[in-house]
C-alpha cells in the first residue's frame, strides 16, 4: 500500500465511510477509489483530489505531501484547525466579515502553549 493510499484509508475510515459511501461522495467508482487506497493508482486527476479532500476534510496540499513524499499524518487536532482555518477563511473572503481567522488562530496558538 503506498503512502498515499494508507491515508486515503485512514482518512475513509476515520470518516466512518465505507468504499461505496465514500466513493459515491467523490463521484468514481467503488473499484477506482480500492485502487488508489492499495496503491495501484499512485495518483488522481486534480478534480479528484480536490473532492477527496472536500469529502475527507484535509486540505489539498496536506494530500499531495503523500503523493511527492512521506509525511506524516495530521493528529485530530491539527484536522480540527485545518478545517476550522479553512470554514473561517472562506467567511471572510466570501461574507467580508473581518478578523474572525485571526483571532481564532491567536486563541488556538494561546491554549495550546
Amino acid at each position: 500500500m503506498s503512502s498515499l493510499g494508507h491515508e486515503l484509508k485512514r482518512l475513509r475510515e476515520l470518516r466512518g465511510l465505507t468504499l461505496e459511501e465514500a466513493s459515491g461522495k467523490i463521484e468514481i467508482t467503488r473499484q477506482y477509489l480500492s485502487m488508489l487506497e492499495k496503491g495501484q493508482r499512485k495518483s488522481a486527476s486534480f478534480d479528484i483530489m480536490n473532492r477527496i479532500s472536500e469529502i475527507y476534510h484535509v486540505p489539498m496540499d496536506y494530500l499531495k505531501k503523500f503523493i511527492a513524499q512521506p509525511a506524516k499524518e495530521l493528529s485530530e487536532q491539527e484536522l480540527r484547525i485545518w478545517n476550522e482555518i479553512n470554514r473561517r477563511a472562506e467567511e471572510e473572503i466570501y461574507n467580508k466579515s473581518s478578523n474572525h481567522l485571526i483571532d481564532y488562530v491567536m486563541t488556538d496558538e494561546k491554549q495550546s502553549s
